[in-house]
């Protein structure tokens, strides 16, 4: 059974649900991934890449903004010429993610 409403992620010696609604963005350091989510003080850090989440995770509600981040659209505060403020955080766009960017400002205009 596949849900479309969390998933479970394994960090230290820990099996961790997090609702898909609750993800902020995840950031890629090359063989972990920091998933940054809602109300959590500390990101969950584990020991899978950020292509596996990217595959994983469902392209309407997230989109690859950079090499090293994933962004969760329904978060989105602001959004600059090169970076997307997520509440405190300022991710970063690359300018080969840009135009993915820009597609989902027209699309939701």
């Amino acid at each position: 059974m596949k849900s479309n409403e969390f998933m479970f992620i394994k960090s230290e010696f820990k099996i961790i649900k997090a609702n898909y609604e609750d993800i902020l963005f995840l950031e890629g350091l090359k063989d972990y991934t920091k998933i940054y989510i809602k109300g959590k003080p500390k990101p969950v850090l584990t020991l899978q890449s950020l292509k596996y989440y990217e595959a994983k995770l469902e392209s309407e509600m997230f989109i690859r903004v950079h090499k090293s981040f994933i962004i969760s659209v329904r978060h989105i505060d602001v959004i600059s010429k090169n970076i997307v403020n997520i509440g405190e955080y300022a991710i970063p766009v690359s300018e080969s993610y840009r135009k993915v960017i820009l597609q989902l400002v027209q699309e939701n205009s």
